[in-house]
């Protein structure tokens, strides 16, 4: 999918075709999100004025604005988009928005283990492994966690809606993959359900899941034969090659690298034990994959393991090595929730019903996608013109700044001419450019583009540029004295954050 660096471009494609039964409700969602593309990271009140803050709230309130309404074109382009590539990988995970410090916001639900309060998001983000690229969200769910009724029998949990069917509904909602094109779902441990395998196979997508149940399984495709323990089988197999793997850091735990044994084999889940007629059920054709780190640095705790699901043949060496390296890629499910929680502040938004809040996250959730694109863009199309990840200001201002006057810049020039403008010094031994200097950077850009405009602009136009730049200085002098009191009754204001890392519009992590 073409990255659209121009914002109010970017919105007009994204959401132009949104029926909100009004066309100047419509104008007002794209000239909304064009503004809130270009600062992602901060609160309303620091990006529109009195009149547009007001227009975005109620957009925000009308009964219209769900969030399938407000992102159906948007699942659509992706879908076209997955439709072009020969590979997609559609990773399925899980997020907790957490709003338990919004006491004033309705109808939420438990989270975490019963004590916060919010909601579940489910996203269904597809992206291409080489080189990676994120074609954005081809669904995404939205969920109040309902506590378990008093005194429910287990035939009665299974009757009603469970948390398990995001799993099954993300892996049906992108449909049918055209003729010649490979759809994989990739999740983790959490979709380790007999259930999501054949609904991946009815709708001709492949599987590759984490396992985590110590699942009854077949060597052969016969019914009523020897079922064996899958966790326990693959550890069973011999080693049929090695790979480096590089495992990042979490939690305090440092990075390094592991050398990991791979091995495969065949088997055929059958439906589990506590489905009636289970034998009447669908046997499903699967490749069981082990990673795993043999010989541990002694300072490890926990060795690396994965044992994988997949529908796709997996017999060489190589397309054992190339499924493990499509599902070391599910963790950019993770930098999306990142990003959305981060760098969009999805957390932060201050409305006061469930209905008004997933509008509002409907329309931040695809500006997260174009920061996760523009971020990607650097692994992805590095020679590509910087254009493409950039506005024609941006991209003067720094060539200003390096001084490059006659050469067309590349989308890596660009990002680390945005790094040198954060005290990066590029010299040989310096690697590539870290977060803190990215992020000084992007602030620095922003502030010499407005001076730029100031500078280049007629003198018709330098009231909308004034006009934004007093807004700057007035978010400039108390980030934190934000108040929309008088929006709507029935909204509350977000709060800035201070002092803390964000994601930019290049996606860059601090």
């Amino acid at each position: 999918m073409d990255i659209i660096a121009e914002p109010r471009a970017w919105a007009q494609h994204q959401f132009g075709q949104v029926v909100l039964g009004d066309a100047r409700r419509t104008r007002r969602l794209v000239t909304s999100a064009a503004q809130i593309a270009q600062y992602p990271e901060r609160s309303f009140t620091q990006i529109f004025d009195w009149n547009a803050l007001r227009g975005f709230y109620g957009l925000c309130h009308r009964k219209e604005a769900t969030l399938p309404t407000l992102q159906q074109p948007h699942w659509q382009l992706t879908r076209q988009a997955m439709g072009q590539q020969a590979l997609v990988l559609i990773l399925h995970d899980t997020t907790q928005l957490d709003f338990t410090s919004h006491a004033a916001l309705e109808g939420t639900g438990p989270i975490g283990e019963g004590h916060a309060r919010g909601f579940l998001q489910h996203n269904s983000l597809a992206i291409v492994p080489q080189p990676r690229q994120v074609l954005g969200l081809a669904y995404q769910q939205w969920r109040v966690r309902q506590p378990a009724p008093e005194g429910e029998t287990s035939a009665q949990r299974k009757r009603r809606a469970r948390e398990s069917d995001l799993w099954l509904e993300g892996i049906r909602a992108p449909g049918v993959p055209p003729e010649g094109c490979c759809w994989v779902d990739v999740a983790d441990a959490g979709a380790d359900l007999y259930e999501a395998m054949v609904a991946a196979r009815q709708v001709g997508h492949h599987f590759l899941l984490r396992a985590s149940q110590d699942r009854l399984v077949l060597l052969t495709p016969e019914p009523r034969q020897q079922e064996v323990p899958l966790l326990t089988y693959a550890r069973t197999l011999p080693s049929q090659g090695s790979a480096v793997v590089d495992i990042p850091s979490r939690g305090g735990r440092p990075s390094r690298t592991a050398t990991v044994q791979l091995a495969a084999a065949p088997v055929w889940v059958p439906a589990p034990t506590e489905i009636r007629q289970r034998w009447q059920q669908p046997i499903v054709a699967a490749w069981v994959i082990r990673v795993w780190e043999a010989e541990a640095p002694a300072e490890v705790d926990e060795p690396l393991e994965w044992i994988l699901l997949c529908s796709l043949p997996t017999t060489t060496l190589a397309e054992i090595n190339e499924r493990r390296t499509w599902y070391s890629g599910r963790w950019l499910a993770e930098v999306f929730h990142h990003i959305e929680k981060s760098g969009c502040a999805e957390e932060e938004r201050r409305f006061e019903t469930a209905a008004s809040m997933e509008a509002c996250l409907a329309l931040l959730s695809v500006v997260a996608v174009r920061v996760f694109q523009l971020r990607c863009a650097l692994e992805s199309q590095p020679d590509a013109s910087a254009e493409q990840v950039a506005t024609a200001s941006e991209v003067a201002v720094v060539r200003g700044f390096l001084g490059q006057r006659t050469k067309k810049m590349t989308v890596r020039e660009f990002v680390y001419g945005v790094a040198r403008l954060g005290g990066f010094l590029g010299r040989t031994g310096d690697g590539n450019p870290g977060v803190r200097s990215l992020w000084r950077g992007y602030q620095r850009l922003q502030d010499m583009v407005l001076g730029f405009h100031l500078h280049t602009s007629p003198t018709s136009d330098r009231t909308c540029v004034g006009r934004d730049l007093g807004n700057r200085q007035q978010a400039g002098r108390g980030r934190r004295q934000e108040s929309v009191s008088h929006a709507s009754p029935r909204t509350a204001s977000p709060a800035g954050r201070a002092g803390r890392g964000r994601i930019t519009a290049l996606g860059i992590l601090h």
